[in-house]
């Protein structure tokens, strides 16, 4: 097989605005053309696991619901475009506000205008196909959201049309996909009234009455004979129009929103439902355009994982907070998904936020730019790897590495790969000296004909790793055939020496995900392709014509 010797031709990076902190965007998802509603075109969202590891973010359109495929987190796909109708009609079904959940392998989907009514989709084929299996108005035409109680099966409809002061019970848990009413609440009479959203526990509610700024908090075991009020959060500081709430796994701590300028976000002390104080409630807030910033932004849709809160703020993206110390929650991370606005005064921007995919993957909606896929970006790793450098002598590969800032750690493990990045092995290791920032390592009589990929990785006290950028070594005899400009901004750029039949290119992520493709016939010359929806990271570009193949380390900057 002949051997192809690439040059790496290195441009100035790109200077880009910073919009976010210990945040990275993935990908964003943005359709053209779509119709909208009070000036926006996005709504809420949500997400969804298969039991194959395939996730899938729920996305609301004015008049589809997308379910998008992100298991790729660099190449978002789209699964099924949804055209929502009205019920037992062809009519298309207009809604800025949808709301989504999930029971089983089921998706459910309500929304707060026409008649759509609810509508069960079917995931247990993705990612090849998705199907609606059930759509009715029988109960109610419309509602505000939805929440699924998992331990008992109940479905809870919020600021519905046919019980508009209180709550829509159903059943799923005998038939998922036909589901029967179970109890209509009304709650008007005990203290509430309309419901905005509500998170239910096995079968204990927290109920956001909105306009009537409080949380309160029913018992609801004995339905549908009879309820308990347990306790409710009210006359708190900076009340407002009361949104939605989220308890953590404990059960012990709450955190709710008001849909309103100036009210910060609360944090609660729920152990004694029924004993809540003001004692018990702290605030915070995002502080995207610095510290008391006249009409603070205004937070929408909160969650809670560990000691971490996700909050969708309108026009601060996504906020994540420490919740550690309840009297002194302080930022962890952010990514802005509606960075051209300089000052608070619109409920546009970021809608919702769903943190809960294992993998780490962030989605959130933003209501004109639409999907937005993240991660945190690990802050805390035990080292920074100041810089990194392979090199040929001979029959040996001699590595070279600097680092700073070690902590957790005393192991640098040296991996070598031969397939192009997709499996490393250990080759050797290099035991850390407190004293010492540079290190070296000889990996002897290497393969000669072989495309080398090698990475350092730092093994951390509690068994994680930290990964170096990765470095190649090229065979010992080549023909230059190809040139590539890297780093690369928006467009691929490579200049064919030699004429060849057929090109194959695709890029992978550093985890050996495939994030883009193309083929090209009869190459010769120069190349340009556009790439400029790849986030700035590094790549493995990988080639294939007819007779060779060839892998290429390449950087992704903005």
């Amino acid at each position: 097989m002949k051997k192809i010797l690439f040059c790496l031709i290195f441009l100035p990076a790109l200077a880009m605005t910073q919009i976010s902190n210990n945040m990275t965007l993935l990908s964003n998802l943005d359709l053209p053309n779509l119709p909208s509603q009070y000036g926006c075109e996005y709504g809420d969202i949500w997400g969804y696991t298969a039991p194959n590891g395939t996730e899938v973010a729920i996305v609301a359109t004015i008049e589809q619901i997308l379910f998008v495929n992100i298991t790729a987190p660099a190449n978002p796909v789209i699964i099924l475009a949804y055209t929502v109708t009205n019920a037992g009609t062809s009519t298309t079904s207009q809604s800025l506000w949808r709301d989504f959940d999930t029971y089983q392998h089921f998706i459910y989907a309500v929304s707060d205008l026409q008649t759509a009514g609810l509508l069960i989709f079917d995931m247990s084929n993705v990612p090849t196909s998705i199907s609606m299996v059930y759509q009715s108005n029988s109960v109610f035409s419309r509602a505000h959201t939805l929440f699924i109680d998992q331990l008992n099966g109940k479905l809870y409809a919020a600021g519905s049309n046919t019980q508009n002061n209180g709550l829509k019970i159903l059943d799923l848990s005998a038939n998922p996909i036909s589901p029967t009413l179970f109890a209509s609440v009304p709650l008007n009479a005990v203290g509430g009234g309309y419901v905005h959203d509500v998170y239910v526990r096995d079968n204990i509610a927290y109920c956001s009455h909105g306009s009537l700024s409080k949380i309160q908090i029913y018992d609801f075991n004995n339905l549908p004979t009879s309820f308990t009020v347990v306790g409710a959060i009210e006359n708190y500081p900076e009340p407002g129009y009361n949104h939605s709430s989220w308890i953590n796994d404990g059960g012990n701590t709450l955190i709710f929103t008001d849909e309103t300028f100036g009210s910060d976000v609360k944090i609660v002390d729920i152990s004694d439902p029924a004993n809540i104080s003001i004692g018990d409630i702290h605030t915070f807030y995002s502080e995207l355009l610095g510290a008391g910033v006249p009409g603070a932004s205004c937070a929408h849709n909160p969650y809670i994982i560990g000691n971490l809160a996700y909050i969708s703020y309108y026009e601060d993206g996504v906020q994540v907070f420490d919740i550690t110390d309840p009297a002194s929650v302080t930022s962890f991370a952010y990514y802005d998904t509606y960075p051209s606005n300089t000052q608070y005064n619109d409920y546009i921007g970021c809608w919702g936020v769903y943190p809960f995919f294992a993998s780490g993957h962030i989605i959130a909606s933003d209501m004109n730019n639409g999907l937005f896929v993240m991660e945190i970006t690990n802050n805390t790793l035990g080292l920074e790897f100041l810089s990194f450098d392979a090199t040929r002598q001979k029959k040996d590969a001699r590595l070279a590495w600097t680092v700073s800032n070690v902590t957790d750690g005393n192991l640098f493990e040296v991996q070598r790969s031969s397939d192009g990045g997709k499996t490393y092995t250990s080759v050797g290791d290099v035991t850390y000296n407190e004293h010492q920032s540079q290190y070296t390592f000889t990996d002897k009589n290497i393969p000669g004909q072989d495309k080398l990929f090698y990475r350092i990785d730092f093994v951390q006290l509690d068994g994680k790793t930290v990964h170096s950028p990765a470095r190649s070594i090229s065979p010992e005899h080549t023909e230059q055939i190809i040139s590539v400009a890297n780093p690369i901004a928006s467009t691929l750029s490579l200049n064919i020496l030699k004429p060849i039949e057929s090109l194959d290119l695709n890029i992978y992520d550093m985890d050996g995900k495939l994030v883009w493709s193309h083929k090209e016939s009869g190459v010769a010359g120069r190349m340009d392709l556009p790439v400029a929806h790849l986030i700035p990271a590094q790549y493995v570009l990988t080639l294939n014509w007819p007779g060779g193949t060839e892998n290429l380390l390449i950087q992704i900057i903005k």
